[in-house]
């Protein structure tokens, strides 16, 4: 158990990192084991990118060709083999409960949430993009 009272998975399993999408019912995520970090962030991020594995994710959760890639709650999951710890990034509208079951999607033992404007929703998003 984590110390905030937070169950945590199995320690024999080794977190994984990678893409994931959330509907708020479903969870469509690609977790695969970590590789070498980053030389300058020292984190282990996924080669992938959320639109090459958009079309896989909008499948599996039944989204048509006409809706939009930003309707969705996205984000990703990088390692950090120095502190022992996984990161989930994710946007302004993923609740804590949502991300408890992204730490178990992708067995993780010890993490942090971390808000990235890449993944916001709704005004949020949108304000990113006025001129």
């Amino acid at each position: 158990m984590r110390e905030d009272g937070v169950p945590t998975m199995s320690l024999n399993k080794q977190p994984q990192i990678d893409m994931w999408w959330d509907n708020g019912s479903r969870i469509v995520a690609f977790p695969h084991r970590p590789g070498e970090p980053d030389r300058a962030t020292g984190l282990c991020d996924s080669d992938d990118a959320h639109n090459d594995l958009c079309p896989d994710a909008a499948m599996q959760l039944g989204l048509t060709d006409f809706e939009e890639y930003f309707s969705v709650l996205r984000g990703c999951v990088l390692w950090s083999p120095t502190k022992k710890t996984s990161i989930i990034y994710h946007g302004n509208a993923t609740t804590p409960q949502r991300l408890q079951k992204m730490g178990a999607e992708f067995s993780l033992n010890d993490w942090k949430s971390r808000t990235d404007t890449h993944y916001m929703m709704g005004d949020a998003n949108d304000d990113l993009f006025e001129d």
